[in-house]
């Protein structure tokens, strides 16, 4: 996995008066950069190019803030190059199969599953286009071999009524932002039914798709992200604490300093429900994970999903999975499931969590507390958005209590739903 780190920078000026074998001194007439953000590839190497870019923003004047964002984009590009084992500068004859093209086709899907917002596909095309014309600039790759730009001219007028024309430059790779329109939540997403909900546990069970089965089982009953469930470990499962509001439910620890990916690498508790812990335990030792295991390598088989191939489930993988998902739905006469995204297992939950909450508790505020720190999120602003689209979105169809059963330490509806979903009545 590519890694951005921060690196105290401090410029070095060549003087052989001082020593023949050490000629560097501190160049005193340049400022130090105490927290420059520098990117390596999974094998340790460093970005060499995007980490002189870094260093030209800071240079130029740019807001340390600025470049850490721009960074942070090219990390997550770093790092699917990598898993799709492509040189950023990998530019063949035909458009679809270079680099920067695919990439943008899995921004695109990652959208679509809610794992990016509109807002943000856009902003982390855009920074990579900004990386790419920089190089270019720079003389590090030919210009004729990219894409096609449109130049564009905007008019507009000032406070006092006088035409302004703009000269603006798009890019035939841009992703525009457009957000769903109405009430919705995380990613522009709706929550599941109760009844497509319990459909679509059926089909992965039926179809014999295990792993994305727990997935989304894990998704809808503790409402964490898909790149936390990707690196849920063996340990990861025993690691669980009884919580005080319910005997059915552990808090499993994820984020920093355990091994589980959290978005922003925030730390936090996730809410398990017990009867769950069990059956992925059971999953864990069964013929089917440990020969996955047995192919693995020893840094990946504690991981508890592992791909048929002992390979961990990397995030370009993953959407692929979920674009056949999609179509094998759609075949077998689900149409519902044209637009499904595995986010909408999280936001299902939390709209879930928050109606019990505004429900059972005392006040609002204590309602927005407890959702924000179930889902981990980083800004209460999202954790608002499900105050809001329960209070005011009314739903056609009711949302199943009986994921929530297990609070008040009822399990054994979890369990039945378990076994119910398992026998494939819902079907």
């Amino acid at each position: 996995m590519a890694r951005l780190e921060m690196i105290h920078f401090q410029p070095m000026r060549l003087d052989r008066s001082i020593s023949d074998n050490l000629p560097w001194v501190v160049d005193d007439m340049q400022t130090a950069t105490k927290a420059l953000p520098q990117i390596y590839h999974e094998s340790g190497e460093p970005w060499i190019e995007a980490n002189i870019y870094a260093l030209n923003k800071i240079e130029t004047g740019k807001k340390h803030k600025t470049v850490l964002t721009e960074m942070t984009h090219l990390r997550a590009y770093a790092e699917w190059l990598d898993n799709e084992s492509l040189d950023w500068r990998h530019f063949p004859l035909k458009k679809k199969d270079r680099c920067v093209f695919r990439y943008r086709g899995h921004l695109i899907n990652q959208r679509d599953d809610g794992e990016l917002t509109p807002s943000g596909t856009t902003a982390r095309i855009g920074a990579i286009l900004r990386f790419y014309r920089w190089a270019w600039s720079a003389g590090l790759i030919e210009r004729n071999n990219l894409w096609e730009d449109r130049h564009k001219v905007i008019k507009t007028h000032s406070v006092v009524g006088l035409q302004r024309t703009f000269s603006v430059t798009s890019s035939e790779l841009s992703i525009p932002n457009r957000t769903r329109p109405g009430a919705t939540l995380e990613g522009g997403l709706l929550p599941l039914n109760e009844s497509s909900t319990k459909t679509l546990l059926a089909f992965l069970k039926h179809h014999e798709m295990i792993e994305l089965y727990w997935m989304f089982m894990i998704g809808f009953c503790t409402g964490a992200r898909i790149e936390t469930i990707r690196t849920l470990r063996l340990s990861t499962l025993d690691s669980g604490r009884t919580a005080p509001y319910g005997s059915g439910v552990q808090r499993i620890p994820v984020g920093p300093p355990t091994l589980v990916r959290t978005k922003f690498d925030v730390s936090g508790d996730l809410l398990f429900p017990t009867a769950l812990i069990s059956e992925l335990q059971k999953y864990a030792t069964s013929a089917r994970r440990l020969t996955r295991e047995a192919k693995a390598s020893s840094e990946d088989r504690t991981l508890l999903f592992l791909t048929r191939t002992g390979k961990k489930y990397a995030e370009t993988s993953f959407t692929s999975r979920m674009s056949k998902l999609r179509n094998k739905l759609i075949k077998s006469g689900f149409g519902e499931f044209e637009f499904l995204k595995f986010h909408q297992s999280r936001v299902t939950f939390g709209t879930q969590l928050m109606k019990k909450c505004l429900r059972d508790l005392k006040d609002q505020r204590s309602a927005l507390v407890f959702v924000r720190d179930a889902m981990l999120h980083k800004d209460e602003k999202t954790t608002w958005k499900y105050i809001n689209f329960v209070k005011q979105s009314p739903l056609k169809e009711k949302l199943s209590d009986e994921f929530f059963a297990f609070y008040s330490g009822q399990d054994e509806y979890y369990t039945a739903l378990i076994e119910e979903v398992v026998d494939g009545r819902p079907a």
